[in-house]
């Protein structure tokens, strides 16, 4: 029986090739090398392997760095949206909480758009409203608008408030002519164009902001006053009535989902104090102005106290005009005045009731109680008129001759003296003559 076939001199693993001492048993490459790796077969290698994790880290950062991008950029667009609802109210409320909401998240991350919308809320509320804190922080919220290649135009709006609020009505003329041809920019021209005594260029402008934006607040209360004053009570009414409508609507709109001042209405004051003058004028009922000035009146948490004590005036004035002393008196004291104060509306109220022309501004108004809703110019009163003396009676029958006018002789004039009349001689009687 035959064993199995010795293996061949040039098959791998034959124990009879000689060794030459370098690695190699016979044949060149028929053995590997010691520095040589293994190559591995069907798999992938370590580098591809770190390549895709590092690869798919960097995926994932980047959509979440992009999600986070699009939720902030999503999250500004929100609020500046709803600031400028809430700014185009023309309320202390509506300026106040917009500031507020652009101040929390959105002019930190956009300080050039939401940052110049903030400062102009806060400018509003130093040139209507005195607050002093609110331009100091609009200055701060006007440093990087003012280093930008292009100023945007709210930030523009705001300088102009500002300037407007610190008595620079040039600057504030300037800048607002320089933001645009827009609605607030025309109405910041008018209410310059007011503030001069130029009612043409003020109604011009107002015209021209309400052709930008027919629905505007502010514009149409403007208008209302302008109207008024030139006489036109049902198209000034029909102004306000509209202004305070859309006000409300903005506010509405700009407050929604917000907890923040829960039970404020906010009125427009302008618009509400015009449908007061027109009433105080006699040209349009009483009631068409009550209702308004009481909602007003009731607003604390939207309403400062400025505009509430003015209401109180208006309403108490007009109730005490319909007889109803009882209401004008609790009126006057929800205003929640001081005794300095108080006093002056009492009287101020009582001066409007007893008014029998046209509205005219209160005597002497304390500067605590003058109100940027309200600046009709102050007219004095018409000087008292002298009664007219009674007629002197004519007596008929009698000739009545006029006085003699005597004259004095000149100083050192020589008069002649009358000579002296002789004595008329005396008839003898009869007795005598026998």
């Amino acid at each position: 029986m035959r064993g199995p076939p010795a293996p061949g001199p040039e098959e791998p693993g034959d124990t009879g090739v000689p060794d030459d001492g370098t690695g190699e048993t016979g044949g060149a490459g028929l053995a590997p090398k010691e520095h040589d790796e293994p190559r591995p077969r069907g798999g992938i290698s370590k580098r591809v392997k770190i390549a895709c994790a590092a690869l798919a880290v960097l995926v994932a950062l980047a959509l979440v760095f992009g999600y986070r991008s699009y939720q902030e950029r999503r999250i500004v667009a929100i609020s500046v949206a709803r600031a400028k609802l809430l700014i185009r109210t023309d309320t202390w409320l509506g300026y106040h909480e917009a500031a507020a909401l652009l101040g929390v998240r959105a002019a930190k991350a956009d300080p050039l758009q939401a940052g110049s919308l903030r400062a102009f809320a806060l400018g509003m509320l130093y040139l209507d409203y005195r607050d002093k804190t609110a331009a100091a922080d609009a200055n701060e919220a006007l440093v990087e608008p003012a280093r930008a290649a292009t100023m945007p135009m709210y930030a523009q709006l705001a300088v102009a408030a500002v300037s407007l609020g610190d008595g620079r009505a040039g600057t504030g003329l300037e800048y607002a002519t320089r933001a645009g041809d827009d609605a607030l920019p025309r109405l910041l021209y008018a209410r310059v164009a007011l503030l001069a005594g130029n009612a043409a260029v003020a109604s011009e402008a107002v015209d021209r902001a309400l052709a930008a934006d027919p629905e505007l607040p502010a514009a149409l209360a403007l208008k209302g006053d302008l109207l008024r004053r030139s006489g036109r009570p049902a198209d000034a009414r029909q102004a306000y009535t509209t202004a305070i409508a859309t006000s409300s609507r903005s506010l509405d709109s700009g407050l929604a989902g917000s907890s923040t001042r829960s039970g404020a209405t906010a009125p427009h004051a302008r618009a509400t104090f015009g449908l007061a003058k027109l009433a105080l004028s006699r040209d349009i009922p009483s009631d068409a102005a009550t209702g308004p000035l009481l909602r007003l009146l009731e607003d604390r948490p939207g309403t400062p106290q400025v505009e509430r004590a003015r209401a109180a005036m208006f309403l108490s004035a007009l109730l005490g005009r319909a007889g109803d002393r009882t209401a004008a008196r609790d009126t006057l004291d929800k205003a929640g005045a001081d005794e300095a104060l108080h006093a002056w509306l009492e009287k101020a109220s009582g001066q409007l009731e007893v008014e029998r022309g046209r509205y005219r501004v209160p005597d002497a108004t304390p500067a605590v109680l003058l109100s940027a809703s309200d600046d009709d110019p102050y007219i004095p009163p018409p000087p008292p008129q002298a009664e007219p003396s009674a007629p002197k009676p004519v007596l008929h029958g009698f000739k009545v001759h006029p006085p003699v006018k005597k004259t004095k002789p000149a100083r050192g004039a020589r008069t002649k003296k009358a000579a002296p009349k002789k004595p008329t001689p005396r008839k003898a009687s009869g007795s005598h003559n026998r």
